[in-house]
Order: C-alpha cells, then sequence, then structure tokens
C-alpha cells in the first residue's frame, strides 16, 4: 500500500512540535501505530491494508523527528520525551478506549505511555497495548547508537550523504529473510538516512536512548493491568526474544506470541501472520468482531 494515498495530518502540540499521522479506516477500533528508530509510518504499509477499514480506525504516527513530523533542533527526543508527546496526541485526537501497537523503540515507548497512564490514573484511555520487539530492559544498544557516542562520526554522518550501504546494514540486521533487502525496502528507510534534519533528530534520539530512571520503569510493570499482547520474532537480532520472555514474566496477564523464521520486523516479514495474530487480541479486548 502507498501511505502517500492516505491524506497527511497535523497535530500541532506547541510551536515547534508537530506531529504528522495518516488515518486509515472509520471503523469502532482505534489503534494507533507507532514506528521504531531510523523509521517512519511507512513501515506498516504492509500491514495496514490488512485491516478492515470499516471496523478499525488506524492512525499511522510519525514520532517527533523523523518521518513528515518536525524536527526541531531543540527538542526532548527520549522514549519519556515521546511518550509525553504520544498521551498528548490521544488527548488531542479525543481518543478513549484506544490500542496502542509500538513496534522497537516505538515499542518501548508505548509502554512508557502505558506506566505513564496509569500513573495518571487515566481510566479508559487505553483498551490495549503491543508490544513488537520493544525493549524494556537495558540491553545492548543498536550498532548506530554506539558509532553516534563518537561525536565527530555523529558530526559526519549529519554532514555526509548516507549511501545505501549504510541502509542496507541496517536491513540486513533487521530481516531474517535477506530477500528483503531489495530497492523497494531500501527506498523505504532512505529518507530517515538522506534528510538532514532526521539525521541529526536521529542522532539525539540514538543518545537519549537509555532513560536514566530505568530500574524505576521496569519496577512498574508488574502494576499494569492492561491487556498486554508481546509479538517477537524468534531470530530477532536487534531486540533479542529475552526481552519479550522478561516482560511476559513481569506484566501480569500478558500474552507473548513468537512468529517462527522471523526477524526484528514481523509487520514486514510477516504480515499477515501479524494481522491474525493482531486481530485476534484486539477482538478479544475491543468491540471487533469477525
Amino acid at each position: 500500500m502507498d501511505l502517500s494515498d492516505l491524506p497527511l495530518r497535523h497535530c500541532r502540540l506547541s510551536e515547534p512540535e508537530i506531529l504528522a499521522f495518516r488515518r486509515y479506516g472509520s471503523g469502532p477500533a482505534a489503534v494507533v501505530l507507532v514506528h521504531g528508530l531510523a523509521a517512519r509510518s511507512e513501515t506498516w504499509c504492509d500491514l495496514v491494508p490488512l485491516f478492515p477499514a470499516e471496523r478499525y480506525t488506524l492512525y499511522l504516527l510519525d514520532l517527533l523527528g523523523s518521518g513528515a513530523s518536525s524536527k526541531p533542533r531543540q527538542a526532548d527526543y527520549s522514549i519519556r520525551g515521546h511518550s509525553v508527546r504520544l498521551l498528548r496526541f490521544l488527548d488531542s485526537q479525543g481518543l478513549r478506549q484506544v490500542t496502542l501497537v509500538g513496534h522497537s523503540l516505538g515499542g518501548a515507548v508505548v509502554l512508557l505511555t502505558a506506566v505513564e497512564a496509569m500513573l495518571r490514573k487515566t481510566d479508559g484511555l487505553l483498551a490495549a497495548m503491543v508490544i513488537m520487539a520493544g525493549p524494556g530492559y537495558l540491553q545492548r544498544l543498536p550498532l548506530m547508537a554506539e558509532i553516534f557516542e563518537n561525536r565527530l562520526a555523529a558530526a559526519l554522518f549529519i554532514a555526509l550523504y548516507a549511501p545505501d550501504l549504510w541502509i542496507k546494514v541496517g536491513l540486513k540486521m533487521a530481516y531474517h529473510d535477506r530477500k528483503l533487502v531489495d530497492r523497494e525496502h531500501i527506498a523505504r528507510y532512505a529518507p530517515c538516512y538522506r534528510d538532514r534534519e532526521a539525521k541529526r533528530a536521529l542522532v539525539a534520539t540514538c543518545r537519549s536512548l537509555v532513560p536514566v530512571d530505568q530500574e524505576q520503569i521496569a519496577a512498574r510493570y508488574q502494576d499494569l493491568r492492561l491487556p498486554a499482547l508481546l509479538l517477537w520474532g524468534s531470530d530477532d537480532q536487534i531486540v533479542p526474544l529475552s526481552q519479550g520472555t522478561r516482560l511476559h514474566a513481569a506484566i501480569v496477564g500478558s500474552r507473548l506470541q513468537v512468529l517462527e523464521e522471523c526477524g526484528h520486523n514481523p509487520q514486514e516479514e510477516k504480515p499477515a501472520e501479524t494481522f491474525e495474530i493482531l486481530h485476534s487480541f484486539i477482538a478479544q479486548c475491543t468491540a471487533v468482531t469477525d
């Protein structure tokens, strides 16, 4: 699906912070899709058309600094910053009983958003959450984040044209099926590596990946009473399945679903299987019926 066929909408949170999003469908089940690191809402383009438009309303959100959203130089690009903006986005759209679906970094954002919503006692705001290969605990930083710890390397990345090789390295890490490292998928992610302001925001995000209060955040997982689906690829080389098993043990009543022969991006490698899992889970938590 070409997401450009969906009108681009904007949510102004402040003068410099404007979130871009697209909306698909007009059904009763509201679902917000949050992409991962060095990505944008196009990461969902294989998955979106599988959702029946009369049953779902999907919100495909670009995080601040990504996609068509604004990319201010002075902004909080941490996971907490993104989660606070996500809560404000839900409020601005008047959304209630929404299912949050987050992939990778987006999964971490969704998880912290759920914790924040719980602490703020925003009853009725969230119906469920789906964490797709999203880290909930400390782990080794992604390769690019390790590289960007070097200020010279970060400055060169921002200043210079990023060849396809940069993108291929990331996609080879992400996909179990290496045949997906093709022109179509390289083009899908290229803007994240080519636009100078997007690169600047990406560096800032990478430098803010580890919350200073991570232990306190993780201690709250056991208090969540939100229906939670944890969806992982068995061969995830970026956020290992061990992250999913730890979250499954911590979040009461959570469901862990593992896709075999799948890497870090289930929505692209196994879109049909991913949809069936999501649809079944959301149907149990909302008014969606088969």
